[in-house]
């Protein structure tokens, strides 16, 4: 999955204080949550996804599909796919800001 949007990027820096650590280890970080945002916005796409959809996905993930070829088959068979990913980072920025507002 691709990293997160400009705007989401800054949005997910913001919400973790990371603004403070260098980029590397900001970057590490990111790419740590990554698995997080794939499998949100999987759940989300499958939902959406005809049967068909979901049994070819599921040929391709137990093929071990690279990161490229599973990105290449949810784009061409999920249509806003791209904008869950970006939805799914804005959630997960919203929960980390809700729960460090709560302390």
């Amino acid at each position: 999955m691709p990293l997160p949007s400009t705007a989401n990027y800054t949005k997910l820096v913001g919400a973790l204080d990371l603004s403070d650590l260098p980029a590397n280890e900001q970057e590490e970080i990111l790419l740590d949550l990554n698995d997080v945002v794939f499998k949100t916005s999987l759940l989300r796409m499958i939902e959406v996804m005809t049967e068909d959809q979901r049994v070819e996905l599921a040929k391709l993930m137990e093929a071990e599909a690279s990161e490229e070829e599973l990105e290449a088959f949810l784009s061409a068979n999920v249509p806003g796919a791209e904008q869950m990913v970006q939805e799914a980072i804005a959630s997960i920025a919203d929960d980390i800001l809700a729960v460090s507002d709560a302390d």
